[in-house]
This record gives structure tokens, sequence and C-alpha cells, in this order.
């Protein structure tokens, strides 16, 4: 029987602006997406607040927030919005349901 092959870990990168509500929102649906569907140490999180970088959201390409990047098994998806459909970014990233 073969082992089986070891998932790539997600890395997920929140662009958000401050503490504008959106953004906060954004933050506490990441954080629950990661508890329910993403919490066996195979996604990382980076929170870049572009008040403070905001190179790295040039960089990046990054126009609005929040958004959501993520680099994981299908490649760079980007997710525009406060993340509020966990189930359809699920889908979208291609994480386990």
């Amino acid at each position: 029987m073969k082992a089986a092959k070891p998932r790539k870990p997600f890395q997920l990168t929140l662009f958000v602006v401050g503490k504008d509500p959106n953004s906060l929102l954004a933050l506490v649906n990441l954080h629950s997406m990661c508890a329910e569907h993403l919490n066996d140490g195979s996604c990382t999180v980076t929170i870049v607040d572009v008040e403070h970088d905001f190179q790295a959201a040039l960089d990046n390409n990054v126009l609005v927030t929040p958004t959501l990047l993520v680099d994981g098994p299908r490649g760079r998806t980007t997710i525009i919005g406060n993340l509020s459909d966990i189930d359809r970014i699920i889908l979208t990233i291609g994480a386990p349901c």
C-alpha cells in the first residue's frame, strides 16, 4: 500500500486596512475558516496591514482590501471581500471540506 502524498500547505496572506469594519470581519472569518477546515497544520497565515506596509500590497497587485491571497495546491487564488462565504472559499481553494 502506498503512503498518502503529503498535502502542500496553504499559505494565506490577508491584506487589510487598520480597523476598517470589513477588514476586521475578514480577520474573524479567516480565523474561523482555519479553525474549522485547515486546523491540521496545513496552512500558514500572514496578515498585512497596508497602512503599515503599502509596498507589500503593490508588490502583490492588491488594489482593494480586504484581499486574501491563497497559495495552495491549485496555485494562487485571489479572493476579495470580507470572506463571509466560507464554504465557497473552501471549494475555490481546494481545501478539504
